[in-house]
Formats: structure tokens, C-alpha cells, sequence
């Protein structure tokens, strides 16, 4: 499973239980309230409101949101030790709740604390960089917009050119997300990049910061306004346009700011003071320098700083352990996992060894069975066979007996009157010539009808195939015995069959097709089969046609049966040509022409 998806996982279990347990914890904290105070400035309000909750017995995940916001809001009154160490009680609790989405939000905040405290530089890119590699690995582009953009706040600075690099990462991949207050946070910051002594790009700046202002009072985001109007007159001072950059800080000074509201208020009286000093206007100068030293309380500050280094080793120190503690956990957790999925493993695999065996006796028997249905087609075919060759001889011995009967009875008194003429033909001295005469046309007359009764029993003879039945109707009985329902279908279609063919070519040709039919129910495994046997004028057709598997014609088994190879040559004897058209899938036709 993703670490992606462990997330969204565990913050639904999360969800769950907060939802679950809200009965069992009375009224859960209004923290949407507590959200509106400190974005309104109401910062020691929603301070109290949350002491309030912090008495209460509330859950792990309530408690550290609460001590998330108090943070927040402790920040927001620069007092940054107390808004620290706030942060750094969430996180933990956030951690040992491995819900990571919120422990990284809070990773933000400590980051932010720190870098306006000018902590160590490398610890702080070191946060943000945790950020950033959580943001990339959940894919949500709003998450990993916010942490280049955090990231490149932080190191406009110390390293500009890289922080410029991540402003314009922040840029493209907000253009995914259409988040307008985040394009303004972006545009904003990277103009206060423009202004920095490396990059120094005053016009670019203002350019970015005019654009920024007009998203804020779209917003009405009092505190954006303030800075982003603190900012510009820097940039006119530095152009040495002291009188708007004095209007710009004024206007500044008006408007009402709900955060950092003493370390603003101070730096605009001490800008003030650089302006009215660069006109000569050197008391109002003091006036502000006065002002600017009685609300920057610097010593106060200095103080913070102490204790937030201080806290920042302990939190250090504790992160270490609880980053062991939650490795040993986890690594618990993996190995009970990885024995559950062996285990699941090793039952799926032994299922699956069970289901392989039954597939491959059912593949076997039903191999049989195939085996046994071709076996019993073959042997139908085969008794079939043997049953017309037996009628065919039987039907061969009746036809000699009839020719016997016939010549005996109807031909031998002929052939006895006959010699007895010529007999007294030769004798032709003894006879008159009128008797002589009278003799001969009567030996004529003889001849004739022997003629005649002999070419009476060539007709007659009509020694058809299989008993007399005929080539026709000797393959539709072939094919009606060896269709079987639902198998397979053997279909004749006849044409123009009107007479009888010599007995010899209907046996040769119902000897090629019960071949040809054979080999398609055997070898090439069909399931359907049409016999079409069309007689022309001069020519008789016969095209086989099934839905096999096909075959390459030029590879075929030429010691089977009849064979194709045996049939070929029977029918180009006869005069006629025989072709084959299969491809392998997709069936064969046989085509033979007879000439008659």
C-alpha cells in the first residue's frame, strides 16, 4: 500500500473516531470558531477560548489542534517562545497519532517560528524540505504548491537564485490548482525576491506587487495590504522617492492589522524615519526613530530568541527519541504485516495448487471425452464404411446373377437358333434360292435382337453405389448418421443430380468425400460441415466446407486413411482438378471438379 493511501486511510479512521467518541467527550471544541477570531485579529480572545479547552478532557487529536492554534495565535502576538513551544507539544502528539497531514502542517508553523527568529539556516531548509517531500508524495498539487512556495519564502535571503527557482515551481503548478490567494501569496513573495540586493529588479517587483494588491483588496485581506504598501515604499526609497514612499507608509499605518502588529507597527516608524531623514525633515525623523525604539522592544526579542533556541535542543533531543520509539513501533507493525501476508500468501498459493490440479484433471477428462466423441465419430464413419461395402458387393453379386439370368434366359436360345442358321447357311448348295434368301433375313433378324437384348441388359445393369441407392443419397444418409446434435451438423446441399453416374466414379467419389468428411471431424475438430454436390452440363462439382482449425495444406499427414495426397491423384486420373483453400483458424474448403 502507498504511503499515499496510509494517509487518507488513517485520517478516515481518524475522522471516525472523532465523530464516535464526540458522545463520550461531551461538546467538542468549536475550533471553526477559534479560526475566524485569530484571522480577524481577535488573538487573545481565541487565546482564552482555547485555555478553556486545553482544562478539558479532550481527545489526543482536539488536544493538539488546540495547541496548534494556540500557537498560531501566541505567534501572531510575537511572542514567539510561547507560540513554539505550543507547536512543538502539537506535532508530537500528532506524531504519536501518526496522522502525518497534520504533524507536517504543524512542521510549517515551527518552521516559520524559527526563521523569524534567524535560527540556524540549515535545520530550517531541512523542515521545509520534510514538507516538501511529504507534499510530493501525496500528489496533491495544492499541498506541493504551498511547500515550494514556503520553501522559497524562506530562502530569499540567504539564497535567492534558488528561491527564485521554487517561486516559479510554486507558479506552475498553482496554475493546476486555480487557488487565487495562493497566487497572490506567490506573486507577492517573489517581488519581494526582485527587491533583494542579488537580484535587484525594482520594476519587476513593483510590477508583481501592484498585481498582488489588487487580489488583496478583492479579498480585503487588511494585513496583505499593509505589507504589501509597506514594501512598495521600500522600493521608493531605494529609487530616493522619499515623499510616496512616506504616503505609502502612512497609508500603511492606517490600516488595521490583526498580526505581527508590533513588529510592523515598528518597522514602518523606523522606514518612516530613513524617508523623513533622506528629505532633511530631520524632527519628524526623531519623532519616528522615537517611536520605532519604544515599540520594537529589542530586548524582548533577544529574550525570545534564548528561549527558543533553548527549546528548539529540547524538542531536538525529544523528536529523536520519539522518532525511535515510533521506528520500533512501526518496524513491529511491518513485521506482524509481512507474517500476515506470507500467510496470506501461503493460503492463496495452496488454493491456488488446488484449483490448478482441478483445472487440469477437468482439462484432462474433458480431453477424453473429446477424445472418446472424435473416437466414436471415427469408428460411426468407419462401420458406416464397411456397412456400404458390404451392400456394394452384395449388390455387385445380385447384379452378375442378374446378367447370368439374362443371358441364359434371353440370349441363349438366340445364340442356339443362330448357329443352327449358319449351320444351313453353309449348307447353301442343298437349299433353293428362295429358301436361301428367306434364311439369311431371318439370321438378320436374329442378330438384331440379340443386339437388342444385350444392349437392354447394358442399360439395366444401373450398378449404382450401395446397393443401387446412388452417390447422392448414399452421402446424405453419410451425413445424417454422423451429425450429432448440439456437436456437430452435417449438412448436403445438393444441385442438378438428376441421373445416375458409372458405379465406378460414384464409389470413387463417395469413398473421397466420407475421406474428406473424416478428416474434418477427426483432425481439424469441426462442428459444422457443408457438402455441396452440384452437377453441370458436362462437369460435376463438389465443395466441402467446415469451420476447423484449418491446416497448411503442404504439411499434411499423407499416411492417414485415404489421404488427401491419394485423393488428389484419384481425381486428377479421372480428368478432373481438386484444390484446397485453408487458414489455420479460420477453417478449410475443398473444392473437386469431375468432368463427366
Amino acid at each position: 500500500m502507498s504511503e499515499s493511501k496510509n494517509i487518507k486511510l488513517k485520517s478516515a479512521l481518524l475522522l471516525i473516531l472523532c465523530i464516535l467518541s464526540s458522545t463520550v467527550f461531551g461538546q467538542s471544541p468549536n475550533f471553526i470558531k477559534i479560526k475566524k477570531l485569530i484571522d480577524n485579529g481577535q488573538n487573545i480572545e481565541a487565546i482564552k477560548t482555547l485555555k478553556t479547552y486545553e482544562q478539558k478532557n479532550l481527545r489526543k487529536d482536539q488536544l493538539a489542534r488546540t495547541y496548534f492554534y494556540l500557537g498560531i495565535a501566541y505567534g501572531n502576538e510575537n511572542k514567539n517562545d510561547t507560540c513554539y513551544r505550543y507547536l512543538c507539544k502539537s506535532e508530537g502528539i500528532y506524531k504519536k497519532l501518526d496522522s502525518i497531514p497534520s504533524a507536517m502542517e504543524v512542521k510549517l508553523e515551527i518552521a516559520y517560528a524559527l526563521s523569524i527568529e534567524n535560527y540556524d539556516h540549515a535545520a530550517i531548509k531541512q523542515l521545509y524540505q520534510e514538507y516538501i517531500n511529504y507534499a510530493e508524495g501525496t500528489k496533491n498539487a495544492k499541498l506541493i504548491s504551498k511547500g515550494y512556495f514556503e520553501m522559497a519564502s524562506f530562502l530569499i535571503d540567504e539564497e535567492p537564485k534558488i528561491a527564485q527557482k521554487y517561486f516559479y515551481k510554486a507558479l506552475k503548478v498553482n496554475k493546476w490548482t486555480k487557488d487565487e490567494i495562493a497566487y497572490r501569496n506567490i506573486i507577492f513573495s517573489l517581488a519581494a525576491l526582485y527587491c533583494s540586493d542579488e537580484l535587484n529588479h525594482p520594476d519587476s517587483a513593483m510590477y508583481y506587487y501592484e498585481k498582488a494588491l489588487v487580489i488583496s483588496k478583492k479579498h480585503k485581506n487588511s494585513y496583505d495590504i499593509c505589507l504589501n504598501l509597506f514594501n512598495q515604499a521600500h522600493i521608493f526609497y531605494t529609487q530616493k522617492k522619499y515623499s510616496k514612499a512616506i504616503n505609502l507608509l502612512k497609508e500603511a499605518q492606517r490600516i488595521p492589522i490583526n498580526k505581527y502588529v508590533e513588529n510592523i507597527k515598528s518597522r514602518i516608524h523606523e522606514d518612516l524615519s530613513k524617508n523623513y531623514s533622506a528629505l532633511g525633515d530631520y524632527p519628524s525623523a526623531y519623532q519616528e526613530l522615537k517611536k520605532y525604539t519604544e515599540t520594537s522592544n529589542t530586548e524582548a526579542f533577544l529574550k525570545q530568541t534564548q528561549l527558543i533556541q533553548e527549546l528548539q535542543t529540547k524538542y531536538d533531543t525529544k523528536n529523536k527519541a520519539l522518532e525511535n520509539l515510533r521506528l520500533k513501533t512501526k518496524d513491529k507493525n511491518n513485521k506482524l504485516f509481512i507474517y500476515l501476508i506470507i500467510g496470506i500468501l501461503v493460503i492463496v498459493s495452496f488454493l491456488g495448487y488446488l484449483r490448478i490440479n482441478f483445472l487440469k484433471k477437468k482439462k484432462k477428462i474433458a480431453e477424453q471425452e473429446k477424445l472418446i466423441e472424435a473416437q466414436k465419430l471415427a469408428n460411426a464413419l468407419k462401420e458406416h464404411e464397411l456397412n456400404e461395402i458390404d451392400k456394394l458387393l452384395e449388390g455387385q453379386e445380385k447384379e452378375r446373377l442378374k446378367i447370368a439370368n439374362d443371358l441364359h434366359d434371353n440370349l441363349g436360345s438366340l445364340m442356339a437358333t443362330l448357329k443352327l442358321n449358319f449351320q444351313n447357311l453353309r449348307r447353301g448348295n442343298q437349299t433353293s434360292p428362295e429358301e436361301e434368301a428367306l434364311l439369311f433375313d431371318k439370321t438378320d433378324a436374329l442378330l438384331e435382337e440379340a443386339y437388342q437384348k444385350i444392349r437392354g441388359i447394358a442399360h439395366s445393369k444401373n450398378a449404382g453405389v450401395i446397393a443401387n441407392e446412388g452417390l447422392l443419397p448414399a452421402v446424405m444418409n453419410m451425413a445424417k448418421k454422423v451429425t450429432v446434435p448440439g456437436r456437430l451438423t452435417v449438412q448436403v446441399v445438393p444441385f442438378g443430380l438428376h441421373e445416375r453416374f458409372d458405379s465406378s466414379i460414384e464409389v470413387s467419389l463417395f469413398r473421397m468425400v466420407q475421406e474428406i468428411l473424416t478428416n474434418a471431424i477427426k483432425h481439424a475438430g469441426a462442428t459444422e460441415i457443408i457438402i455441396h454436390l452440384t452437377q453441370h452440363h458436362d462437369s460435376l462439382n463438389i465443395i466441402i466446407d467446415d469451420n476447423g482449425k484449418g491446416f497448411i495444406p503442404n504439411k499434411t499427414d499423407k499416411n492417414e486413411g485415404m489421404g488427401l495426397t491419394n485423393i488428389e491423384k484419384k481425381v486428377e486420373q479421372m480428368g478432373g482438378t481438386f484444390n484446397i483453400d485453408s487458414t489455420q483458424g479460420k477453417g478449410t474448403s475443398i473444392l473437386i471438379d469431375i468432368p463427366l
